[in-house]
């Protein structure tokens, strides 16, 4: 059988992403004049849909608040964020 990709789920299981979304968060939050908390507090961020973290954080439903931040978001992540991973070395013994 040949195949013509190979796909890889990197976030989490090659890679750990916490700081490059963590940072992301925070330049987000700093950016809309909100104190952001401490990376380790944003840990839970990572998995849930980005509308529903802000809309948490932001302690809002309005959705042009939440799109701002989630702009800022993806501003940073597209240009930084993405690099900011490190791997995640899982070794077993045998």
């Amino acid at each position: 059988m040949l195949f013509d990709a190979v796909l890889f789920d990197l976030d989490g299981t090659l890679t750990d992403p916490k700081l490059g979304i963590t940072r992301c968060i925070q330049y987000a939050l700093s950016e809309l004049g909100y104190k952001p908390a401490d990376a380790d507090e944003l840990h839970w961020c990572i998995g849930p849909p980005l509308k529903d973290s802000f809309s948490h954080l932001l302690k809002t439903l309005d959705g042009t608040i939440i799109e701002q931040a989630i702009s800022l978001y993806r501003r940073r992540f597209a240009t930084i964020g993405l690099f900011e991973n490190s791997l995640i070395h899982r070794f077993q013994k045998s």
